[in-house]
Order: C-alpha cells, then sequence, then structure tokens
C-alpha cells in the first residue's frame, strides 16, 4: 500500500466548506437555476423556486459569501451566475443527470 495522503487537508477543507454551502435543497435547486437560465435574477429565482423572496436572498448571500455565485448589476435587475469553476463542474452534471430521460 502507499504511504502517500490521498488528498492535502487544505485542499480537502476548501471542498468541505464548499460542498457544504451547497449542500442545501434549495441552494442546489438555485444553482441549477442559475446553471440552466440566461441572466436570472432574484425574482425569477424565487418565482421558480416558489419561496418567498427573502428565503431566496438569504439562500443566495450564503451562495455569495462562499464565492459560489457573484452578481452583476444589469441596468435594474442583479443577475447572478456561478463562479467557482468546482461547483459550475457539478451542478453541470447534476443538470445532465436530470435532464436524461428514463430508458
Amino acid at each position: 500500500m502507499n504511504d502517500q495522503v490521498p488528498c492535502a487537508d487544505e485542499r480537502l477543507a476548501e471542498y468541505a466548506k464548499k460542498l457544504k454551502a451547497v449542500g442545501h435543497p434549495i441552494r442546489l435547486r438555485l444553482l441549477c437555476l442559475i446553471a440552466r437560465e440566461e441572466d436570472p435574477c432574484v425574482s425569477d429565482l424565487w418565482k421558480c423556486l416558489k419561496q418567498p423572496q427573502p428565503v431566496i436572498s438569504q439562500h443566495l448571500a450564503i451562495l455569495k459569501q462562499n464565492g459560489i455565485v457573484s452578481a452583476e448589476v444589469q441596468r435594474t435587475r442583479r443577475v447572478y451566475s456561478i463562479a467557482d469553476d468546482f461547483i459550475r463542474d457539478l451542478v453541470a452534471g447534476i443538470v445532465s443527470d436530470t435532464d436524461k430521460k428514463p430508458s
């Protein structure tokens, strides 16, 4: 057996923090919507998820604090995108998996 450590502790801690931030079902749904929609704003997100605007804003704030999403102001709207490559790839896998039709 190899004596090497499988993953560096610093990297594991970083990934654990990201996964904890996205681990809530509403946050995962938000990320899937952000990945699928073109220029999604907060009102689009809370309407799609049928959640009160403050709930969605609170979840978006957690994702922003952890560097998962970023927001850009476009005219009168704040538009969200996935800023973290690791999470973007993870969400792309989730979206791809949910788009598969049963055989």
